[in-house]
């Protein structure tokens, strides 16, 4: 994911001099422009997009100046949303879909019976696990999973269950 660019020091200054709205310790000239040196030295590497987040949320929540601490525990919160972090969880959640189908499938052909001996050795040791928790493999004394065999109902076994229902 590429890294968000710094934000440019004009828009800095502009975004620091919205908290100016907010009470705060009386300055003159000098130590106004050292208060915005020191916050563009300790934040100046947010992105604009954090740093918009940061006054919004100092706006909402703040009554007085925010510290650079306070600053910086509000930016923790902030979460990156652009088409880049999308992209990332689209293709997480296509990633998540793909291994659940192919999983989905192994499942299928277990419980249908149709892996041969190697097909089923292939499978990973989890999903070899899983399969004999679904009744699909069983493990043997000598440590090699097998097919469980397919069950066979007899006629008059289907004819008791109707009567039991």
């Amino acid at each position: 994911m590429p890294p968000l660019l710094p934000c440019p020091d004009g828009d800095f200054v502009e975004l620091i001099r919205a908290l100016t709205t907010l009470p705060r310790r009386s300055d003159d000239d000098v130590t106004g422009k050292l208060r915005v040196s020191i916050y563009h030295r300790k934040l100046g590497g947010y992105s604009k997009e954090a740093l918009q987040f940061m006054v919004s949320t100092v706006l909402d929540e703040l009554d007085w100046f925010p510290t650079i601490a306070q600053c910086k525990a509000i930016l923790e919160r902030w979460k990156r949303d652009d088409g880049a972090v999308q992209r990332r969880a689209s293709a997480a959640n296509l990633a998540r879909a793909e291994r659940r189908a192919r999983f989905d499938d192994i499942m299928r052909t277990l419980e249908q019976r149709e892996f041969d001996q190697a097909a089923i050795d292939a499978l990973t040791a989890n999903i070899r696990s899983i399969a004999a928790e679904r009744g699909f493999l069983r493990l043997h004394d000598d440590g090699v999973y097998r097919a469980r065999p397919v069950p066979c109902g007899t006629k008059g076994d289907s004819e008791n269950m109707a009567q039991v229902v």
